[in-house]
């Protein structure tokens, strides 16, 4: 790693909600932010080695929520969770890549079976693949009859608080739990929920008192509003929330985490589960119903930010969804930076351009505050000041 690095672009977006910097240059020593601001107004140190990367330099992106061995294209992907590590890790390889050379310098994994989300935070800060900083959940937890069934089920509260330890003492970051029924299995309906009351709290209590913080997948129905009063800190996905929910979300500061590209990418679900009548029931029914509901929630002041849920190097296209949504770019661009940093509880080190915070940069061919697409066009990527040349897919 260069000592002194200075990436210097037509404009500088800090994710801070500040208006861009014409001319902008952001400093790098050993790894962390030193400064930013107008080229002509920083002083390099000697030996400063100048990166011209041109268009837009901003923070390296935050996936919230995504999957290290999932490729929702291939089909059944409750089908892949279910094979063993050497499948599994081989696709993870290349979707952690995948990742990077998009511009995610962080992500928030949400369940692998083996530990395979453990696994590959090791090699990659091994060095051994490249990947973004990985967020770990470890196994996550779902029901004998929920959504996200694949090789591991738990039941019950002495369940849910001993696998929430196992989950712990293997260095999960976050603790998973599925709440409703989902859109790529044939079990449970979206607004359905399959924990209790008591092993929502069970699996919450664990989780706080260790010190970590708890995801729920959930669309809609009476389980959201269970889950946020036993103290789940962000819910996923949420396409079907009322506006109580809405509401008690907004009340307790907690984040939504939108996820989109599964939903609405040709090469998400409908790539190959489209023969399956009861996923493309759903499927359809979403569609019908999210655009619409999304564009009240976005607008009501909730907290929101986003992930691709295995749509691995679409961060754009779920950023891009939003401003269809009605977001405006800035909103969109920090939904994807500083306000995912925030929902994953790193946002004191990533996530905004800020002095002292880790050098995780990405540049991009144009304005996404013109043109929310130029994100798909990654020129640079650096995390924690290490650079990733993105290579054509």
């Amino acid at each position: 790693m260069t000592e002194h690095l200075a990436v210097h672009g037509e404009q500088v977006i800090d994710g801070t909600g500040a208006a861009p910097i014409p001319d902008g240059m952001v400093l790098i020593e050993e790894g962390r932010i030193r400064d930013l601001g107008r080229a002509s107004r920083l002083t390099l140190p000697a030996g400063t080695e100048v990166v011209e990367a041109g268009g837009t330099v901003m923070p390296g992106l935050v996936n919230a929520h995504t999957h290290c061995s999932i490729i929702p294209g291939l089909g059944d992907q409750t089908g892949q969770m279910k094979q063993g590590p050497l499948p599994s890790g081989l696709r993870a390889v290349g979707n952690m890549r995948r990742e990077l050379g998009s511009g995610v310098t962080t992500a928030r994994i949400m369940g692998e079976e083996h530990y395979l989300d453990i696994e590959m935070r090791r090699a990659i800060e091994g060095g051994l693949i490249p990947g973004p900083r990985l967020l770990c959940c470890g196994v996550h937890l779902t029901s004998s009859h929920g959504h996200g069934r694949a090789l591991t089920t738990t039941d019950g509260v002495d369940g849910m608080r001993q696998r929430v330890r196992q989950n712990v003492a293997m260095g999960c970051d976050w603790i998973k739990l599925f709440i409703t029924g989902g859109v790529s299995s044939v079990g449970a309906a979206l607004e359905a929920y399959t924990y209790t009351r008591e092993e929502i709290r069970a699996a919450c209590e664990e989780a706080h008192r260790a010190g970590r913080r708890v995801a729920a997948h959930a669309h809609g129905g009476p389980g959201i509003r269970v889950a946020l009063e036993e103290g789940v800190d962000t819910i996923e996905h949420g396409a079907l929330l009322s506006d109580d929910d809405v509401e008690l979300l907004k009340d307790l500061g907690r984040f939504l985490v939108g996820t989109f590209a599964i939903l609405y990418h040709p090469d998400g679900i409908e790539r190959a589960d489209r023969h399956n009548r009861a996923i493309w029931e759903k499927v359809v029914a979403l569609r019908e119903q999210e655009a619409e509901r999304f564009r009240k929630i976005l607008a009501s002041g909730v907290r929101y930010a986003v992930g691709t849920d295995s749509m691995h190097g679409l961060m754009w296209f779920e950023m891009a969804t939003l401003v269809r949504f009605g977001v405006d770019p800035m909103d969109a661009v920090r939904a994807g930076t500083a306000w995912a940093a925030e929902a994953c509880s790193v946002a004191g080190t990533t996530g905004t351009l800020e002095r002292g915070k880790s050098a995780d940069v990405l540049a991009v061919d144009g304005d996404p505050l013109k043109e929310i697409e130029a994100l798909a066009r990654p020129r640079l990527v650096l995390k924690g000041g290490v650079r990733f040349i993105p290579s054509p897919w």
